[in-house]
């Protein structure tokens, strides 16, 4: 295990524990969460070695890199990235020529986008992931380490839909997008919210925390943090609402030992009308632009 001696986003070295968490995806091993006691960014802590945390996702019941439908839960999922696919590309589609998905999984969003008219091309580092977009859909698709030999300033949008919170060696990869962008292009991020209603409700059950495969635990505060601190600035957020139906639903699963689809709708609702006007939704997109 790799342990924090500095937190990722301020660099200081005093942290308290926030919680412990169970995976409940793969090993059934329990993790923690540290907060720092300065800027607040919460993060798993000690984490998995880089050369073994690929163990973590090797489950069907990892979606985005399995495509399963086995369950009504994974039913739901499916339909709903299916309708959201579109979305992200109205949301991306705007002065863009050139798009770089960072975590593209198995290429439906950049499949969308290619038959669309954009130039398409994809990072993703799970093989199987990379494997399926490429032959299925005939994608342009690279391992991660072809970040670093990408041209400079070579794309309009940069996308990473719930990729950072993943990222193993954070301020390394937004150094890599933000040299990769053009000077008036646009990143898009998506991540969870530990600032949200649902998260607060279920704590140690949140779904979103997914731990030991999410890194890092983000509130709105943070991606501003961290953005500025490379050079960037956070223009607009916006709320992912399906999200928190999806999450609600897994972690009454969690909580409870069954999924209970009701009680999780109920809560992602109570969830997104907390949310309303106040930017913690359970799953946020932010717009950042080169300062």
């Amino acid at each position: 295990m790799k342990k924090y001696l500095n937190c990722p986003i301020c660099n200081e070295q005093s942290f308290t524990t926030h919680l412990n968490c169970k995976d409940y995806t793969v090993s059934g091993k329990e993790f923690s969460i540290s907060k720092c006691d300065s800027c607040g960014f919460k993060f798993t802590n000690p984490i998995p070695q880089e050369n073994e945390i690929g163990k973590y996702y090797e489950s069907e019941e990892y979606i985005s890199h399995s495509n399963t439908s086995k369950t009504i839960i994974d039913k739901l999922y499916q339909a709903v990235r299916k309708y959201t696919i579109k979305k992200k590309y109205n949301l991306v589609k705007k002065n863009a020529t050139a798009i770089l998905d960072v975590g593209s999984g198995t290429g439906e969003f950049l499949s969308f986008c290619k038959h669309k008219g954009l130039i398409t091309k994809g990072i993703e580092p799970s093989d199987s992931a990379r494997n399926f977009s490429i032959k299925n859909y005939k994608l342009d698709i690279s391992e991660e380490k072809e970040l670093d030999h990408l041209e400079e300033k070579s794309f309009d949008v940069i996308t990473m839909w719930h990729v950072l919170e993943h990222v193993y060696h954070l301020n390394k990869r937004i150094e890599q997008i933000k040299r990769l962008l053009k000077e008036k292009g646009t990143i898009v991020i998506a991540v969870p919210n530990c600032s949200s209603y649902d998260a607060g409700k279920y704590q140690k059950y949140w779904a979103a925390y997914d731990l030991p495969r999410h890194l890092y635990h983000f509130t709105p505060n943070d991606i501003k943090l961290l953005m500025n601190k490379h050079g960037l600035k956070v223009e607009t957020i916006l709320p992912m609402h399906f999200d928190s139906y999806y999450v609600s639903m897994l972690s009454e699963k969690y909580k409870n030992g069954k999924g209970n689809i009701f009680k999780g709708f109920w809560s992602g609702l109570i969830s997104n009308i907390k949310a309303t006007g106040k930017n913690t939704y359970s799953s946020q997109i932010y717009i950042i632009k080169k300062q």
